[in-house]
């Protein structure tokens, strides 16, 4: 049977949290697991996508009259707002575990739909997926997701909105539109908390359910050295950089 960790591990530093998920893969390929499950939160922010034009997504004048942080990710995607009312779930896997999955659009639909067999076993029946990532619950955005991939390594990391400001969030994004077909159609679906009552519950349910589909066993456990040595070069070379976090360029 393969093994698995689940890492609980969260700091209240936006730029460290985001270096960590990059460390955390890269060191991955090197470690003695399949796949790592970690849970975090972020303090307030603003997460671009690492493609993603900043001034075309975010609101920097909101930003900073409220106290709230930008930082860019390494992966691809859209701009999302984080709070200590949003649970951050990352995912990260070998590829060869899902034989039957060729791309990373089919590898981020089976992680989609892992959360929302959880959450249905949780209760939660007026819940549906919309496009590749967007999770709603009664017609409205709870949880969005996107994924990087790199040879036989994917990284999964989806949000779950369940005690967040979404007056932040609303005020923080740009609702751009954008020309579908002919005739202009709005990117962003109104948003939702989930009335999610025992996070710990979620989190033990979605472990268990990936355990099953993948015969893999997994243990709670913590950060290695390298992973921590990493995450602190990476967030003071790159992650904390305006260069990297205003114009997506990375030493």
């Amino acid at each position: 049977m393969k093994t698995g960790r689940v890492l609980e591990v969260t700091f209240d530093d936006l730029h460290y949290n985001l270096a960590l998920e990059e460390s955390i893969f890269t060191n991955l390929p090197n470690s003695n697991y399949q796949m790592t499950i970690r849970f975090w939160q972020n303090p307030k922010s603003v997460v671009v996508g690492r493609g993603q034009n900043l001034s075309l997504e975010v609101d920097t004048t909101y930003c900073m009259l409220n106290n709230i942080e930008i930082g860019r990710r390494i992966s691809g995607g859209g701009a999302v707002y984080h709070d200590n009312g949003n649970l951050n779930i990352s995912f990260f896997v070998n590829r060869n575990n899902f034989p039957d999955l060729e791309n990373s659009d089919q590898l981020g639909a089976f992680f989609t739909e892992l959360i929302i067999d959880s959450l249905v076993n949780l209760g939660f029946t007026d819940i549906v997926k919309e496009g590749s990532s967007n999770i709603l619950y009664q017609g409205k955005k709870f949880s969005v997701s996107d994924g990087y991939l790199k040879k036989e390594w994917y990284l999964h990391h989806a949000t779950l909105l369940f005690d967040s400001n979404l007056t932040h969030l609303e005020s923080s994004l740009l609702s751009k539109r954008v020309e579908s077909t002919d005739k202009q159609v709005d990117r962003y679906f109104p948003t939702i908390n989930l009335p999610i009552k025992n996070l710990q519950t979620l989190k033990k349910t979605l472990t268990k359910k990936l355990e099953e589909k993948l015969d893999v066993k997994f243990e709670q456990n913590f950060l290695s050295n390298s992973e921590k040595v990493l995450a602190d070069k990476l967030k003071t070379s790159v992650y904390n950089q305006s260069a990297w976090i205003r114009n997506k360029q990375r030493e």
